[in-house]
């Protein structure tokens, strides 16, 4: 039995299953960041001291998910060897293969025949690829490891293969229990979907008992408590701070059971048939209206029903099982909005956890099955699928390599992924391949139309290429889909100020600032635009405001400066510019208007002295040289 596993055989098994994880995902070492990674990693303003990591643990909107174990392992990580991927990437799978060996042990003490093998496949399986080449998803990883070990400290305090009298009369070592609370709180403070860990425990018990005392029940209490409020948590975040809140997500209960009855039939096809594996898949069409999309929930409740009515005769693993992988989805079944739903129903990391339960059931049966033939034939079966299975994840983990790769893929697969046509045209116009860009963002729009990061994104390029007027209209465009978004209010301004229509340009900065009272560009441009338009009162308030958002920004202080000295207060003129030289003494724009405004004030010598600074800076300064001579 192995349960009944010498020492040195746990070495040997745990050693090897270390060697398959990291040989199959060996090539993500050579990978580099894709999407949301910037969000959660390289654009994060809070792993860089130690308020940040306050932010992250305390506020709970600092980021668009409140998870902040994981991004306490970004914060020591970043300061250890900074953005280096490879860091990230072998964290990563250190923290999978730490899964598979927990995993390992857990199944070999509740007595599960397969269970190394069963840990094996769920080290390989290519839709793991998703959760561990993906450094975001440090979430999955996290949430696992601190889930395997919160419920192997339950099942040490209270052992479900004891009776329940005999786990009455045994001394309870109550620490265990509590670090198993506290590992579970980890598990949520790393991503919510391990809410689900009490109702795994209920129904390990039930699978080894055949019944749920109360004292598991009594026990189990804190972990539902914890569990739905950090549940009810991540629902509101997902809807206010996500944005997973309108037409996009208006469904109705039974929209819902359709999409979680089709949802179940997809993830556990991509266990039995791994291809093809896509970052986005297509988005189902749900309608309650047409018959066959009823089969799909529905075959799966037969599935149970008749699951339940043959427990007594193939045994109860087998409806535990299916319950273990249906139970842990439904967080991600479509019955809560995520954001993910805009685009799609179904994502291979979502069942990081999930696979377990038919992966178990697979191996159980796989080994009951080849225990009947030769060892020869035994062993080359097991190879073989390993094999197979490790080669399948070796190369999903190249797709991983970039943002590029990966969004070319997706498009490959998945021509209708408007996201995907989007993502890969933000990468096309880094590369400077403005045109490819371009046909990008508008493929994007030919499959939705409503996109409004493909219409902004269009007009950005039309910007870059100086053609202001052909921008108009893509950021007129965006603003009509999302009338809050103030980057496209702030860029068309520009794109007006560019054109001269400076009232139009000062009426897009001034809705952006209404939006979003601290973005400096546009309380800058607007002083710029007032200043341009002869408002010029006007013009050093809102260079104020810039001031105020940035303090000792040395444009805003330059312009300032010479905008008062227009105003005919040349004191605050000379203050403003002094204090810009200040702070860049090599600023040559400051001490030539420094000096102008000297001139105008009669300040004659210290005019001179300005112009002399801009000369030692610049030799070759005409306009400076020219200046002088007319001053001496």
């Amino acid at each position: 039995m192995e349960s009944k596993l010498n020492k040195s055989s746990w070495y040997f098994g745990a050693g090897f299953l270390a060697f398959l994880t990291f040989t199959a995902y060996f090539p993500t070492f050579q990978n580099f960041y894709i999407w949301d990674d910037d969000l959660y990693l390289t654009q994060n303003p809070y792993l860089n001291d130690f308020e940040g990591l306050k932010r992250l643990w305390l506020d709970m909107n600092a980021r668009l998910q409140y998870y902040p174990m994981v991004f306490t392992s970004f914060w020591v990580e970043h300061k250890i060897w900074g953005l280096d991927p490879i860091g990230y990437h072998i964290d990563n799978t250190l923290i999978h293969c730490m899964n598979v060996i927990l995993l390992w042990r857990i199944l070999v003490f509740l007595d599960i025949r397969g269970s190394w093998l069963g840990a094996a496949i769920f080290a390989i399986h290519p839709v793991q690829v998703e959760s561990v080449a993906w450094i975001t998803e440090r979430k999955n990883l996290l949430s696992g490891f601190f889930l395997f070990l919160s419920l192997y400290s339950f099942l040490q305090f209270y052992k479900p293969h004891l009776s329940s009298e005999s786990n009455i009369r045994n001394t309870k070592n109550w620490p265990i229990y509590g670090l198993s609370l506290l590992l579970f709180l980890c598990a949520l403070w790393s991503k919510t979907v391990t809410c689900t860990l009490p109702a795994v425990i209920l129904l390990i018990f039930w699978w080894k008992e055949n019944r749920i005392c109360k004292e598991v029940i009594f026990l189990t209490i804190p972990y539902f408590i914890i569990g739905l409020c950090f549940g009810l948590l991540t629902a509101w975040l997902e809807k206010y701070n996500a944005g997973a809140l309108g037409p996009e997500w208006e469904f109705s209960f039974l929209d819902r059971f359709l999409i979680a009855g089709r949802a179940l039939w997809f993830y556990m096809g991509k266990l039995f048939f791994p291809s093809p594996l896509i970052f986005i898949y297509p988005r189902w069409i749900i309608d309650d209206s047409i018959w066959w999309q009823y089969i799909y929930p529905l075959a799966f409740l037969a599935l149970i029903y008749i699951l339940w009515l043959l427990r007594n005769i193939i045994g109860r693993g087998t409806l535990a099982g299916i319950l273990l992988f249906s139970g842990t989805l439904f967080p991600a079944l479509g019955f809560f909005n995520v954001y993910p739903m805009l685009f799609s129903f179904v994502a291979d990391h979502f069942q990081y956890l999930a696979c377990i339960g038919v992966i178990v059931l697979f191996s159980n049966g796989l080994i009951r099955v080849l225990d009947r033939l030769q060892p020869f034939l035994h062993w080359a079966t097991v190879i073989s699928l390993l094999l197979v299975l490790g080669s399948l994840t070796w190369f999903q983990s190249h797709i991983y390599k970039n943002a590029f790769s990966l969004w070319t893929d997706t498009i490959n697969k998945n021509p209708g992924a408007w996201l995907a046509h989007n993502n890969l045209g933000v990468e096309y116009e880094k590369m400077g391949r403005l045109s490819l860009a371009i046909h990008s963002f508008e493929s994007s729009l030919q499959y939705k139309s409503d996109f409004h990061l493909a219409h902004y994104n269009l007009g950005n390029i039309y910007k870059k290429l100086g053609q202001y007027e052909d921008s108009v209209s893509p950021y007129k465009n965006a603003l009509k889909i999302n009338p809050k978004y103030y980057q496209a209010h702030f860029n068309l301004g520009y794109s007006y100020q560019s054109l001269g229509k400076l009232e139009d340009s000062i009426e897009s900065y001034e809705k952006a600032l209404k939006i979003n009272p601290q973005f400096f560009k546009a309380q800058f441009n607007l002083g710029n635009a007032y200043r341009d338009l002869g408002r010029l009162e006007e013009s050093v308030k809102s260079y104020e405001r810039a001031l105020i958002t940035i303090p000792g920004h040395l444009t805003s202080l330059v312009n300032m400066g010479k905008v008062l000295s227009q105003l005919n207060k040349n004191q605050l003129a000379i203050n403003a510019i002094s204090r810009a030289i200040e702070l860049n003494p090599d600023n040559i724009s400051a001490h030539y208007n420094l000096a102008v405004i000297y001139i105008k004030s009669g300040e004659l010598e210290k005019a001179r002295v300005e112009f002399e600074s801009v000369l030692r800076l610049d030799p070759d300064n005409l306009e400076t040289q020219n200046a002088l001579n007319k001053m001496n």
